[in-house]
Formats: C-alpha cells, structure tokens, sequence
C-alpha cells in the first residue's frame, strides 16, 4: 500500500513538472521572446541576440537566475555554461545541443527539450554556430564563461600554477612568463618602474588585487586579470579602462596583514580618481 502511494505522488510530480515544462516553452512560443525566466513565481522575458542577456544577468543580476527555472529559445554550449554559472534549477528549450545537455545534467540541472542536435549550427546551417566555435577548446563551464567574457584559458592556467606554487603575482606577455613573490605592490610598482612594456597588453594572475593594484595594472596597459581576491573599486577600475577582470570572490575592500583596518596602500587612493596620479602617490610612498 505504501509502495503505491509513493509510486502515485512520483507520477504525480513528474507530470506536474512535465506540464511546467510545456507551459514554460509554449510561453515562449506565445510570447515570440529569446528567454524566459520564472524565478519563484515571478516571470521575467528576455529578447537580446545570442547570449547577450546571460551574459549580462550573471555579470549584473546574478539571484535572478538562482534557482530560476529558465526557458530559452536554444542552447549550445555557451547559453549551458551560463546557466550553470547563474546556479538555475531546471532548464527548458525547444532545441539543445549535445554538449550542453551533458554539461547542465553534469551540474545537477535538469533538462526538457523537444529536440536535441550533436552541435548548434549557425542560422545557415552551413557551420559551427560562432559561439560553440569560440568554446571547442574549453572543457568546463568555468573555463567557457572565461572564453565567452573575453578572457583566456592560459590566464585561468596562470591563477592555478600562482597559487600551486605559492606566488604573488605572474606576468604573461610576448610569450614570456615571469613569476614573482614580494608582498603588496611591490612587484608591480618594479615593473612599472623599470619594465613598463612587461606590463602593457599583458595577462596577469595576481593573489589578490586592491585599488594600488589595480591601478598600477590599468595605468600599464594589462589587457587581462585573474585574481583570487579583489576588491569592489579595484574591479571597477580595471573594467573602466577595458580590463577583462576574472575574480573567484569580490570583496568592499582588502585588508592589512592583521585584518585590522584597510591596507595601507589602498588607503591612500580612496579618493583618488586618475590612475597616473594613484600610481604617482604610490611611487612616493616609503617602501614597507
């Protein structure tokens, strides 16, 4: 009796979520929209070009996708490692490719789709779609959403070899690769100093990234930056003169040594707007 009763509320949810389903895709079909996210009930749509709006809901918005569940209009591999990033519950397409139903179910979310293709082709259908193309390296969805931000698989290598090996700070540029291990800013005021072309159109992984950090990097023409740490007016920064910022954990601001106050050095550009002269007052200031 038991058995039974448990067999009939399963059957009973399954149905329930496969009509959710259904309602979510015919919504979509109604309302001639890219996207659809219903995120405890309330519904929002979505209509930019490609992944446009994924793009920037996790950059912007990130709780309206977790826990969402979503209906969108195709998804390849580039929409899935999106999604998996905004943390939604379920997904629901008319079409899916191959890679990216394997990688949502890979992440635990789970995926109705009327119909499935081996790859997303572009609106001819004589190749690739550009997006897939831009990911056929990546293997995770940590490592696409880098791809797909403008960021490079080598500057995610970059953070793991710093923090494998107990580094401050690597430098990426011209083919050449160099470590480096003081504290602070030292490192990057040196290279600044004395190597500025080292720092210009470079890919750097640092341990963690302040405003003085920051600066020193804008001001030298860093193109791309992975960190484990950074603070919110060091990313805000770095992405106003075009920097690709890659950060696991963002923070109001970075500390000193003994979590007492703010760091000293950042402390000194709180009210500092140009990076030359942040850069300037850094240069002046007495070394620790």
């Amino acid at each position: 009796m038991k058995r039974t009763m448990i067999a009939v509320l399963m059957l009973a949810m399954l149905t329930g979520c496969a009509n959710k389903n259904k309602q979510m895709l015919n919504a979509l079909d109604e309302q001639g929209v890219g996207m659809l996210i219903d995120n405890d009930g309330e519904r929002t749509s979505y209509n930019a070009p490609g992944v446009q709006d994924l793009l920037r809901l996790t950059a912007e918005d990130p709780e309206r996708l977790n826990g969402a569940v979503v209906a969108d209009r195709r998804v390849g591999k580039a929409a899935a490692s999106l999604l998996i990033a905004g943390k939604v519950k379920a997904v629901n397409t008319p079409l899916v490719s191959t890679p990216a139903r394997e990688m949502l179910e890979a992440a635990g979310i789970s995926v109705y789709a009327r119909e499935e293709i081996p790859m997303m082709v572009n609106k001819d259908g004589t190749d690739l779609c550009p997006m897939e193309q831009k990911l056929l390296e990546a293997q995770t969805p940590e490592e696409c959403v880098v791809l797909l931000r403008g960021g490079s698989l080598v500057g995610m290598q970059m953070l793991g070899v710093l923090n494998e090996q107990g580094l401050s700070l690597l430098v990426y540029n011209d083919s050449t690769l160099t470590t480096h291990t003081n504290r602070g800013v030292q490192d990057l005021l040196a290279l600044i100093s004395e190597h500025p072309e080292r720092l210009n159109g470079a890919i750097v992984a640092d341990k963690l990234i302040g405003k003085a950090a920051a600066a020193i990097m804008a001001a030298g023409g860093v193109r791309e930056v992975h960190t484990n740490l950074i603070c919110t007016a060091g990313k805000q920064l770095l992405q106003s003169k075009g920097v690709a910022v890659f950060a696991a954990e963002e923070v109001r601001q970075i500390l000193n040594r003994d979590r007492s106050a703010q760091c000293p050095f950042d402390a000194q550009l709180n009210e500092i707007e140009s990076v030359e002269e942040c850069v300037t007052i850094l240069q002046n200031m007495p070394k620790p």
